[in-house]
């Protein structure tokens, strides 16, 4: 018996996954979620659309195990279905790649935690799996600050690729897959803010960038997170070590 061409394989795979999501492919939305306060309040708003939502994380080299750890929690507050790991070693940031000798002058002045088209990588990843589950939104948690320093946040960024994605993927014709970026245009205050109006549980999310026991208190997240808390006059939940 000879074997069957690929294509028909994935487009049984396809009719498989669209019966068991109800056949409906607008009702799917993939969220990517890192575990911090932006990737959380966009789950959220996604639940409150109503959507069969799958979140989806990347262990990119170095990531904070209790990122992870927050994904989870996030995961299960939120009852999603079971968290995807996309394992990624060979994503570094820049401080990384130039311990290893990969020197770039032009990256001289990059931002701390810069990754070479993270977002190019992440949404590319993210649309493979759309077109396979059969979902129709791809959800991220980019504010209106992030654009400031790192390019591949802009709506701009996210407009071109919806353009990619009409390019590249088989079943866009029959059923589109669109980057909605809920928080685009906010800071981060008012981002808090949306999420305290819909009960983001706040305390299992993890904003610094080291792995320790709490919140070291001083890294640029953990400082732009308490700033963003203070500023509309509640209680961050989570504890700080200084």
């Amino acid at each position: 018996m000879g074997r069957k061409p690929p294509l028909r394989g994935l487009r049984r795979n396809l009719r498989s996954q669209a019966k068991r999501f109800g056949g409906n492919r607008m009702e799917r939305a993939i969220v990517l979620l890192s575990g911090g306060v932006d990737s959380a309040v966009a789950l959220w708003w996604a639940k409150r659309k109503g959507w069969d939502i799958q979140p989806l994380t990347f262990d990119y080299f170095g990531r904070p195990k209790r990122e992870n750890d927050a994904v989870r929690a996030l995961s299960s507050r939120a009852e999603t279905a079971s968290v995807r790991h996309v394992d990624l070693p060979f994503l570094k940031e820049v401080d990384d790649l130039r311990k290893e000798g990969f020197e770039n002058r032009l990256l001289l002045d990059s931002p701390e935690g810069y990754i070479p088209g993270r977002n190019l990588i992440f949404y590319g990843l993210a649309g493979y799996y759309a077109e396979l589950d059969a979902a129709r939104y791809l959800v991220g948690g980019h504010n209106g600050v992030d654009p400031e320093s790192f390019p591949d946040s802009s709506p701009k960024f996210f407009n071109f690729l919806n353009s990619v994605f009409h390019l590249s993927l088989w079943s866009y014709d029959k059923a589109p897959v669109q980057i909605l970026v809920p928080l685009s245009g906010k800071s981060k205050e008012e981002v808090v803010r949306m999420g305290l109006e819909m009960n983001v549980p706040f305390d299992v999310t993890w904003s610094c960038y080291w792995d320790r026991a709490v919140h070291c208190g001083t890294c640029v997240s953990c400082r732009e997170r308490r700033e963003a808390f203070a500023a509309v006059g509640a209680v961050d939940p989570v504890e700080y070590e200084a």
